[in-house]
């Protein structure tokens, strides 16, 4: 006979996998069952174990505690309003949002544990946008106004993550599928964390300082939206100006037409000249091909430039791109997760208000790996602790 418990628990799983916009037979297919357990799950009329019920969790991106029977907590706005738009996506899609979701809550409650207050999120220096096809001419006008605000000068930007960060935005690499319906990355706003960014790591390595670029011009400009979603199919015109920013705030044209000068190059007509500038403004070779295209200065006739390996090419030439870059390692940590969000997850432990077991699921390492880093970390800590530096500015 059926419990009152096993129908409410059922219930709970019905309602968190329906708010994730996962199907039953996705459910069925990560769990390794069929979609008629799933369903008698749901039903009540079949018991699940504690370790499906934990992996069905972090499908749907909810705390395993809200699936029980007397849990209260329903999820916040700014989740619905998340997860009511991946019902375009792939499964693996939906499950990287709801990864996303699951980390962001991780986060928000790193703070209580760390016994840090969140920042205040950072207000943008410029108006937002409305919903309109702006050319690609004043998109550049922006761009410079983004580089001269900040004081960037026309230097490549070496890190991309790094400069969103300082600026407030917490930025995630996050698997989001590989399929052509899938996102490059995402924006939300978190009503107390502030902009959130999210990368796809399933995607190509190198494409990540322009989804960065991309995404900072939504923190930007149109940080009056809960959330915005971009993938390369989908393209309305806040998209199509966060990609013309994105490449003209990576690679401004003063300081393309003046390498390009330094190069001895008046117009690119070999797939080299193309690897050359790639690594100097730190983009995908794609990105910058397109780049030159736009300021026409490629001759088409001249090369196949798109029939190359890039990664060889630039091996050839001399250069030696990590090893992340050919999708045999996992990205590194600090690419996956806010710089902020480690430094919390560190603290926390050494406050004893989590265990360092915890603390590694939490970063998603191993133990081993944790107490690495932990070790490394108070090393580092307590050496700036006792240099001169750690005293400038505090007379």
């Amino acid at each position: 006979m059926n419990t009152v418990n096993d129908e409410a628990l059922g219930h709970r799983l019905r309602e968190a996998r329906t708010q994730a916009r996962v199907s039953q037979k996705e459910a069925a297919g990560h769990l390794g069952v069929t979609a008629s357990a799933i369903s008698q799950y749901e039903a009540g009329k079949r018991k699940i174990g504690a370790l499906a019920l934990e992996r069905l969790a972090r499908l749907y991106g909810v705390p395993l505690s809200s699936l029980f029977p007397d849990a209260e907590e329903e999820r916040p706005d700014w989740e619905r309003a998340l997860l009511g738009k991946t019902e375009a996506l792939s499964t693996q899609g939906r499950k990287g949002v709801a990864t996303l979701v699951r980390r962001v809550r991780q986060f928000h409650n790193l703070h209580e544990q760390a016994g840090v207050e969140p920042s205040r999120p950072p207000r943008s220096p410029f108006e937002p946008l409305p919903e309109r096809d702006d050319p690609p001419e004043e998109v550049e006008l922006f761009a410079e106004e983004t580089r001269d605000y900040f004081d960037l000068g026309s230097a490549p930007l070496s890190h991309v993550k790094g400069f969103l960060e300082r600026f407030g935005a917490y930025v995630f690499g996050v698997p989001l599928g590989e399929g052509a319906e899938d996102l490059s990355g995402l924006y939300l706003s978190h009503p107390e964390l502030g902009p959130v960014v999210a990368v796809n790591a399933d995607q190509y390595y190198g494409r990540r300082p322009f989804t960065l670029a991309h995404e900072l011009a939504h923190v930007l400009f149109h940080y009056d939206r809960p959330s915005i979603l971009c993938r390369s199919e989908d393209k309305p015109p806040s998209e199509q100006f966060a990609d013309r920013f994105a490449a003209r705030f990576l690679v401004p044209r003063k300081a393309l037409l003046e390498r390009l000068r330094t190069m001895g190059i008046g117009t690119v007509r070999r797939p080299e000249a193309v690897v050359h500038l790639s690594r100097h403004f730190g983009i995908s070779y794609l990105a910058m091909y397109y780049r030159l295209k736009a300021e026409g200065k490629v001759d088409p006739s001249a090369a196949d430039f798109k029939d190359v390996r890039p990664l060889s090419l630039a091996r050839r030439l001399g250069y030696a791109p990590p090893s992340f870059e050919y999708s045999d390692r996992a990205w590194p940590l600090e690419d996956r997760l806010p710089q902020r969000y480690i430094e919390l997850a560190h603290r926390a432990c050494r406050e004893g208000t989590i265990s360092k077991r915890r603390a590694a699921e939490v970063l998603g390492i191993s133990y081993i790996e944790f107490e690495e880093r932990f070790v490394e970390a108070d090393t580092e800590e307590a050496a700036s602790l006792e240099s001169p530096e750690a005293y400038h500015g505090l007379e």
